[in-house]
């Protein structure tokens, strides 16, 4: 049985990331934190739901992709305008560094060359390099996630590493190792 000491953990270790998640995926900072929560009322409302997912972390992603679209979709016909194309949605990332050891010269122009970086890809390939080197997910968890094939996530992802390696070389492999 869960107790609310248990889905309040949860949300402490996971909210930054949900957050983040969810402004790259382009919405307002109040929808956000609406969806956040309404996803984990669902989550302390249902007694059976924390045994039965196997990865807690995937679960709130998914969870929350799906209610920021079921909010989207909503305000889309509120204004009376056709409906979103889940696959065609903009994941618009970007990048900060935080890293105190490195002098503001040196992260400006990281966080420059990085961006243009992704700013090369297209917001899919955008969006799976963010879910497998950012959050580290699995292929399966991403196809699920995109709602595409597990063939089509490698196919993706491929391309997407493909294109920044032609363009920037090596260079691309020192910023997913760091």
């Amino acid at each position: 049985m869960k107790t609310a000491r248990d889905i309040a953990s949860i949300y402490n270790l996971y909210v930054d990331d949900l957050y983040t998640y969810a402004l790259y995926l382009g919405f307002e900072k109040g929808i956000i934190m609406d969806a956040i929560h309404d996803v984990f009322c669902k989550f302390a409302a249902d007694e059976q739901l924390l045994q039965n997912v196997s990865n807690v972390k995937f679960y709130l992603f998914k969870s929350l992709k799906n209610r920021l679209y079921d909010i989207y979709k909503t305000q889309k016909e509120h204004i009376g305008l056709s409906a979103i194309d889940m696959q065609e949605a903009p994941f618009n990332i970007q990048v900060t560094i935080e890293d105190k050891l490195i002098d503001k010269e040196e992260q400006l122009q990281i966080k420059n060359q990085l961006s243009e970086m992704l700013d090369s890809l297209t917001e899919r390939q955008r969006e799976v390099v963010y879910l497998r080197y950012v959050q580290e997910y699995d292929y399966t968890q991403i196809s699920d996630l995109l709602n595409i094939s597990i063939h089509g996530c490698r196919k993706l992802l491929s391309k997407a590493m493909q294109n920044l390696r032609e363009k920037y070389g090596a260079l691309i492999f020192l910023f997913l190792l760091s």
